[in-house]
């Protein structure tokens, strides 16, 4: 091995910690973490789908919903960990703006008309009471939605929810410029109501992935609001209303935000009853930006649960803390990629992009970055098991397989430009920046020369990202409950249809066919086919979006926390299961 190698992988094991709560992914993130109250709410184990370490830790993936402890409780308020201020309670705004405050209150103070778990993919009936496809396309579904309430706040003032609320809510939504291609601007017809308790939604074409969370059952923009608040700004600025489990308390300018029972919420969900849901009385969210600090918080039982930066942290805080916490791993959901623009001529060779795919060593990126505790993915992240491609399928192991001299080769016979130095850009999260230097080290073995550029967070997503203003950048991606958005990030634009490009600004005729083949595909068995044979399509054209690894995520939480929703996706972080089993805390409120 070469002194760069040792130094790399010294520096490695000596230096990186990341906080594994969603990533940090956007400035909400640690506290969705939180409230899932295991901190990873993935859904996958190995799947056959390989591995960065000789031993790596096998995820302890447990399938929970919410009733394995028995009958929930009320009363308590469980607090939760903060690590960044929301920049407003405005869930509109252009592109990535509201990513933020538009998880957190989705997922708090907003119902949906449903949700798709991960490991069902399976439609979740939330305010809709019955969902009719009129179509054998699914061009046309009608809608009708149960009896509910709007939280009592002016100017709503607890009024009942009508079918129009609901349109004009996803209509409101789709005033906003996407990231890239969306299903509200570019699949989604129309959405009326036709009276009081029905809906109508009509799309342009077959869409196969309709109900899921990156289409019309997003955690952000199926949020259902009154008309009344739609257009008020001002009014979002600091404040929402919704008709969610919680209602908004309070904050501190997005800080210490304050969440308390609905009172009010609904009884029914996906048919049944949920009377009494949510059982705690409350989330307090503790504002705490420092890692350490938040460690020292958990120990001192300040806060109910923690995600831990690494298995040895765990393994320590278990030494300290022994049976009075419980805790867990599991895949993450969210992945890491190097990424390439079109727009630099130098990635237009499709040598230059296999040869680029060819000098990433994901073997290695795992051992780096998360000691060896991660799975590598392909251009679907492994936590999305029913899709994933064979251990030993050919076109698999040539993409996972580093070759310096193979790559070499492929440069050479480009002509590739040896002397030239290529930025690659990353923001200032620990994550994204240790994946920069461990992929600055990997392309030096094969003459590519990279500077790294550090960005801060806001500054690389706005500009960065989503104007596409980079010739190489390296990220995490959020955790995507479904397929459909990790494929879609390879679909080009259409100047016919006016899809807009991709990060990427890249565009293949076979790849764009691939990817829309399995959105189409309404059976289930077929679209599985599609949705692996467009991997493989993916990756014979070297697709400039290389995927590397998902990390195993570790986490804890005080033994009288119970009724977690684990193994499910994010539908855990909906958290209305969770109660505490110590009568003393469930008196404080």
């Amino acid at each position: 091995m070469s002194n760069d190698g040792l130094d790399l992988r010294y520096w490695g094991r000596q230096r990186v910690t990341r906080r594994r709560v969603l990533s940090g992914a956007v400035a909400g993130g640690a506290t969705l973490g939180a409230i899932a109250l295991v901190g990873c709410s993935s859904d996958s184990d190995d799947g056959g789908n390989g591995n960065g370490g000789s031993d790596p830790e096998v995820p302890t993936r447990t399938v929970n919903d919410g009733t394995q402890d028995g009958a929930g409780q009320p009363g308590g308020i469980l607090r939760v960990r903060q690590a960044a201020a929301l920049p407003s309670m405005n869930v509109f705004g252009p592109g990535i703006f509201p990513l933020a405050q538009g998880l957190t209150l989705g997922f708090t103070i907003f119902d949906h008309l449903w949700y798709v778990p991960t490991d069902t993919g399976v439609t979740e009936l939330f305010l809709a009471t019955n969902v009719e496809q009129v179509d054998d396309q699914g061009l046309e579904t009608i809608v009708t939605i149960g009896d509910a309430t709007f939280h009592d706040k002016a100017p709503a003032n607890g009024r009942r929810i009508l079918a129009s609320d609901v349109a004009a809510s996803y209509m409101r939504f789709s005033q906003e410029v996407p990231i890239g291609y969306s299903w509200l601007q570019d699949v989604m017809e129309s959405i009326t109501a036709t009276d009081d308790k029905t809906i109508n939604i009509k799309q342009k074409f077959p869409w196969a992935w309709m109900f899921t969370s990156s289409n019309a059952g997003s955690p952000i923009f199926s949020s259902i609001m009154p008309e009344e608040i739609l257009q008020d700004a001002d009014f979002m600025q600091s404040d929402g209303i919704g008709s969610g489990h919680w209602f908004l308390d309070s904050h501190d300018n997005g800080a210490n935000v304050k969440f308390r029972k609905f009172q009010n919420f609904r009884t029914f969900q996906n048919g049944g009853d949920i009377t009494g849901q949510p059982y705690m009385d409350g989330v307090d969210f503790v504002f705490i930006t420092d890692d350490n600090a938040a460690l020292a918080a958990f120990l001192a039982g300040e806060i109910d649960t923690h995600g831990f930066s690494s298995k040895k942290q765990m393994d320590d805080t278990i030494a300290q803390l022994g049976d009075d916490i419980a805790t867990g791993s599991d895949l993450a959901r969210d992945y890491m990629n190097l990424m390439l623009n079109m727009k630099d001529p130098t990635w237009a060779d499709e040598r230059v992009r296999k040869a680029i795919n060819k000098l990433i060593d994901r073997d290695e990126a795992i051992l780096l970055i998360e000691d060896g505790d991660g799975l590598k993915a392909a251009p679907i992240p492994p936590a999305h098991t029913r899709y994933l491609l064979p251990e030993d399928d050919e076109v698999l192991v040539d993409y996972w397989t580093s070759n310096v001299e193979e790559a070499k080769a492929l440069l050479d016979a480009a002509g590739f430009d040896y002397d030239k130095e290529y930025e690659l850009k990353h923001s200032n999260r620990v994550g994204d920046s240790t994946l920069g230097q461990v992929l600055q080290q990997q392309l030096a073995r094969g003459g590519v020369k990279i500077k790294l550029v550090q960005e801060d967070l806001v500054r690389w997503f706005t500009q960065t990202l989503n104007q596409h203003d980079f010739s190489m950048t390296c990220f995490q991606h959020l955790a995507y409950e479904d397929v459909d958005l990790p494929l879609r990030f390879y679909l080009g634009a259409d100047t016919s249809t006016g899809r807009p490009a991709n990060f990427m600004d890249y565009s293949d005729d076979d790849v764009n066919a691939a990817v829309l083949a399995a959105a189409q595909e309404l059976d289930e068995e077929a679209r599985v086919v599609k949705v692996l044979e467009a991997q493989r399509v993916i990756m014979r054209k070297a697709a400039p979006m290389f995927n590397t690894h998902s990390a195993i995520n570790f986490a804890g939480r005080y033994e009288y926390v119970k009724g977690a929703i684990t193994g499910r996706g994010s539908l855990g972080l909906f958290n209305r299961t969770t109660w505490f089993s110590d009568e003393q805390r469930r008196q404080q409120s």
